[in-house]
C-alpha cells in the first residue's frame, strides 16, 4: 500500500553530515518563493549501511543488501525516482534493484565534466573511488587527463574529519592538497565525494568546481518538477 503520492527519494546515511549537506544543497539550489515550491521527498537514512572502505578493500559486508532494502521501502511507499548521495556506493550500482529510476551520480557528473571543457580535473574522492576507477576510467576514456591528488590519503583523512564532525580539522587537512592540486596544473577539481562539499567551498581555491554532491541535488530538484536558481545554473 502506497502511504503517500511522493515521487522522490533519497537514501542518506552514508555518512550523516553529507546527507544534511545534500538536503540543504536541494533547498538552497531550489527556486522556490514558499514553501508548498519546494521539493516533495521521502528520505531513508540508514547511518548502519556498511562501510563501503571496508567492503572494497578488506572484502567485509557489502552495502548492497542494505541500500537495496531502502530501495524496496521507498518503491513500496511510491517513489519513482532515487538519489543516493554517496559516490563510493556507486561500485556496487550495477547491483542495486531498479524496478524504478536509480540515478546514477557518476554518470551525471562525468557527463558535466566532459561538457565543462576543462582537460586536467584533479579528482578528490575516496580510495575506493578512485581505485575502482568510477571517474578515473570514464574521464581518460573521453581523452581528459584526471589527476589524483599525490597526498591522497590527506583526502581521506579529511573525510574522516568530516564524519566525525571535525569540520575544521577537515579544512586544515584538505588545504595542502588543494594547493598541490592548483600548482600542479590542473584546471578544475571534481568533488567526488559527498564529505567534501561540506569542507570545500568555490571561495577556498582558484579552480573551477564539478561537484558530484550539487549536480545530483539539481538532477532532484528537475526530477520533482521544480525549478533550479538560475544563478547556481
Amino acid at each position: 500500500m502506497v502511504i503517500m503520492d511522493i515521487e522522490i527519494g533519497i537514501i542518506g546515511g552514508m555518512g550523516p553530515k553529507a546527507t544534511n549537506q545534500f538536503l540543504d544543497r536541494v533547498v538552497e539550489l531550489t527556486d522556490a518563493k514558499k514553501d508548498q515550491d519546494h521539493v516533495r521527498y521521502i528520505l531513508y537514512s540508514d547511518p548502519e549501511i556498511p562501510n563501503r572502505i571496508d567492503a572494497y578493500f578488506h572484502g567485509k559486508e557489502s552495502p548492497v543488501s542494505a541500500i537495496n532494502k531502502g530501495i524496496d521501502f521507498l518503491e513500496k511507499n511510491g517513489i519513482r525516482t532515487i538519489a543516493i548521495p554517496c559516490n563510493t556506493a556507486h561500485i556496487w550500482f550495477d547491483k542495486f534493484h531498479k524496478n524504478v529510476e536509480v540515478l546514477n551520480m557518476i554518470d551525471l557528473t562525468v557527463k558535466v565534466a566532459l561538457e565543462s571543457g576543462y582537460r586536467k580535473p584533479g579528482i578528490l574522492a575516496t580510495t575506493a573511488t578512485i581505485k575502482s576507477g568510477l571517474y578515473i576510467d570514464s574521464l581518460a576514456a573521453a581523452g581528459l587527463h584526471p589527476v589524483v591528488p599525490e597526498k591522497e590519503d590527506k583526502v581521506m583523512a579529511a573525510v574522516q574529519a568530516v564524519k566525525l564532525g571535525n569540520t575544521e580539522e577537515g579544512k586544515s587537512i584538505l588545504a595542502p592538497v588543494i594547493r598541490d592540486l592548483e600548482a600542479n596544473g590542473c584546471d578544475s577539481i571534481i568533488i567526488a565525494c559527498t564529505e567534501i562539499p561540506v569542507i570545500l567551498k568555490q571561495e577556498y581555491t582558484c579552480l573551477p568546481i564539478i561537484d558530484s554532491d550539487q549536480i545530483l541535488a539539481e538532477k532532484i530538484i528537475i526530477a520533482a518538477g521544480k525549478k533550479i536558481k538560475k544563478h547556481h545554473k
